[in-house]
C-alpha cells in the first residue's frame, strides 16, 4: 500500500480522536500501516496478522516492537473487542474464508475482513481499511447490510482505478 494512501488514513483516524491503545492490522503484509503511523502514535501496541510466511517475517523483522502472527485472519487467536483500531488494506477476491463464526453468511473475502474486524475492535472503536469497489458496489446489498447493522459507516473515499498500478 503506498505511504500517499496510508498516511491520510492515519490522519483520518487521529482526526477520529486515537491517542494510543491496540492497533490490528489483519492482512499486513510488510506492514506498511504501521511504517506509515504518525509519531504522535507510537504508542500503540500493533498486531499484525499476515498468512504469507516470508512476508511475515519481513514484518516481523521491519516491525520488531509489533506482534506479528503468521496465519489467516480467520486463525489468529485475538479476542474480541480487544482493539481500539483495525487498518490496512484487506485482500479481494470472489471466494469466501472459512470462518466458523461467519460460516454461512456468504461473505465474500473483503467483507468478511470487515466483518471479522467487527468482532475485535471495542465499541466506538475505528475500522479503517482500503478495499475494492465490491465492498460498497456489488449489486446484492445482503453484505452491506450485515455490517451496517453493526457499523456507523463514518466516510468513504473512491480512488482513482490507477492508485496501485505502481505497486503491482
Amino acid at each position: 500500500t503506498p505511504q500517499e494512501i496510508a498516511r491520510p488514513i492515519w490522519e483520518a483516524i487521529r482526526g477520529m480522536g486515537l491517542s494510543g491503545g491496540r492497533v490490528l492490522e489483519p492482512s499486513c503484509g510488510t506492514g506498511a500501516f504501521f511504517a506509515a503511523m504518525p509519531e504522535a502514535l507510537s504508542d500503540c501496541r500493533l498486531v499484525g496478522v499476515e498468512l504469507d510466511p516470508l512476508t511475515a517475517r519481513i514484518a516481523r523483522a521491519l516491525n520488531p516492537d509489533s506482534d506479528i502472527r503468521n496465519c489467516g485472519f480467520e486463525g489468529a487467536d485475538l479476542a474480541d473487542e480487544s482493539f481500539d483500531v483495525a487498518v490496512g488494506n484487506v485482500p479481494f477476491g470472489s471466494y469466501q474464508v472459512d470462518d466458523p463464526r461467519h460460516r454461512g453468511e456468504g461473505l465474500l473475502v473483503h467483507d468478511y475482513f470487515f466483518a471479522r474486524a467487527l468482532d475485535l475492535v471495542r465499541p466506538g472503536g475505528v475500522v479503517a481499511f482500503v478495499t475494492s469497489k465490491g465492498t460498497l458496489d456489488k449489486k446484492n446489498g445482503a453484505a452491506r447490510r450485515r455490517l451496517a447493522e453493526r457499523a456507523e459507516l463514518l466516510g468513504a473515499v473512491r480512488l482513482p482505478a490507477e492508485t496501485f498500478r505502481r505497486q503491482a
